[in-house]
């Protein structure tokens, strides 16, 4: 029995260097969805179906330049492994795109071109660091639980650098200094913004490489995988024929699209239909860490005694009925004053319980992947991590660029033209809004929680293929944890 076959083997150091490598994509995440729409519609005075548009743009371009990046990182040969190579070598240009992107409002407002390629430039340079980083999940270890556990820090960590990063965007650097002046929509602190985040994505992403590299070098050699375009393609339309990995794709692309339109739409629904200030505002992320740590702790338990798949699909029936609720009050007249701090209060509390539930399920979806690894290897004798990571990331790609298109839509259907300042904004068109987005949100999760049931790997069949590899001294058995 090697090491990674021992439950509990992966110290928690390993656990915590491999989370931190989330940290890039927790960033560029909370900027695309949460502050670019607003930033380049309301604040440079981009048309929001452009904004949209180039953010779809750059999704899409990405999402197809993943499959081609996990191969190309599982066909990988150094001396430092198959995905380390990747971290050190893609760090630096990463977070020089970033703060480029909010540092040069002038030109970008004068080049659409311009914007969509630094767009493009950060999304597929955070991408040549998350597809090699994700998928040492599978290679890290083989257990069921502790690749739960991989992916419990990892979105720990992504989600603690996109609320770090949300958190002092609306405590600091977008916070006005003139209460007649919202920060949002204050051109100023962008700038500082991206400079705190690039550095954020800069330490993390080395750090994570620097505290995995003793660990990933001692790994044993892989199988060789054959490198030349016509085998990356075959191992590619392999992985999407797969049927579990259709299922968990199918699923994942509502999830994602769900949580997309949610972050996205946040501050608009914010400002436009629930009237926060910016002193309530900055509570908002306080909100996001308690929904982020409850789910952290939740989720292990929930997989033992429910399992991945049944526990993404409760996760998904819970978190959508209570994000629902609120939006119904509001528009049936059941709201208590908007713009209150008991309301900001109350609305948190619904908007925290809502966020656990969507984040429990995207954990338990993304620890999926992982055991689809072995079911592919049992039935063609190849092991491809990089190709269902990226593969997955790329669906989850598509999923983003369709919840940001719905929120283009959104706005420009309700008739909220360029630089609105909240209290201009008729009632019907607020309420018109709130009851959209919250219609949008219940049919896409729906979807999600329909197909997410028909993935078909559970405990049982995971350590059955294991066992199975074990007998046939498939790569799997002996490649799990360092040599002894």
């Amino acid at each position: 029995m090697t090491q990674g076959d021992i439950p509990g083997a992966l110290p928690t150091r390993i656990k915590v260097a491999h989370g931190a490598g989330a940290v890039a994509l927790g960033i560029k995440e909370a900027g695309l969805t949460t502050f670019f729409m607003i930033y380049y519609n309301q604040v440079l005075g981009f048309d929001p179906r452009i904004v949209s548009l180039i953010l779809i743009g750059a999704m899409l371009v990405d999402a197809m330049v993943d499959p081609l990046i996990g191969r190309l990182s599982d066909a990988t040969r150094t001396r430092i492994g198959r995905r380390l190579p990747w971290l050190y070598g893609a760090a630096v240009p990463m977070a020089i795109a970033w703060a480029l992107l909010w540092m040069s409002p002038d030109i970008a407002a004068h080049s659409t071109l311009g914007l969509a390629l630094n767009v493009i430039a950060v999304r597929i340079l955070v991408s040549a660091c998350e597809i090699p980083s994700i998928s040492l999940v599978a290679e890290l270890t083989r257990d069921y639980d502790e690749r739960t556990a991989l992916m419990r820090y990892r979105f720990l960590f992504g989600w603690l650098g996109g609320l770090v990063a949300t958190a002092l965007a609306y405590g600091y650097f977008l916070k006005s200094d003139d209460p007649a002046q919202n920060g949002l929509l204050d051109p100023s602190g962008y700038s500082a913004f991206g400079l705190f985040g690039a550095a954020m994505i800069l330490v993390s992403t080395l750090g994570s490489a620097l505290g995995q590299h003793r660990r990933v070098v001692a790994l044993p050699p892989r199988p060789p995988v054959q490198r030349h375009g016509i085998a990356m393609l075959a191992d590619i339309l392999l992985a999407f024929r797969n049927p579990a990995f259709l299922a968990l794709t199918s699923g994942a692309l509502f999830l994602v699209t769900s949580y997309a339109t949610s972050i996205a739409a946040t501050n608009y629904m914010m400002l436009y239909v629930w009237r926060l200030t910016d002193d309530q505002l900055a509570w908002y992320p306080a909100g996001l860490a308690l929904a982020v740590f409850a789910a952290f702790l939740a989720v292990g338990p929930a997989h033992r005694r429910l399992g991945k798949r049944d526990t993404a699909v409760a996760a998904i029936a819970f978190g959508t009925v209570v994000g629902f609720l609120p939006y119904a009050a509001r528009n049936l007249g059941w709201w208590i004053e908007l713009g209150s701090w008991p309301s900001m209060a109350l609305l948190l509390s619904f908007m925290t319980v809502s966020l656990f539930g969507m984040i429990v399920a995207t954990i338990s979806a993304s620890s999926m992947v992982a055991e689809i690894v072995e079911a592919h290897e049992v039935e063609h004798g190849t092991r491809i991590e990089g190709v269902f990571f990226s593969g997955y990331l790329m669906t989850q790609k598509f999923g983003q660029a369709l919840g940001i298109f719905l929120v283009g839509q959104i706005i420009a259907l309700s008739g909220l033209g360029e630089r609105v300042r909240p209290e201009d904004l008729a009632p019907g068109t607020a309420t018109g809004m709130a009851w959209t987005f919250a219609g949008a949100m219940v049919l896409i999760s729906i979807m999600s929680a329909l197909l997410l049931r028909r993935y078909p790997i559970d405990r049982a069949s995971h350590e059955a293929r294991l066992a199975a590899l074990a007998s046939t001294g498939g790569a799997a058995a002996d490649s799990q944890g360092p040599r002894p």
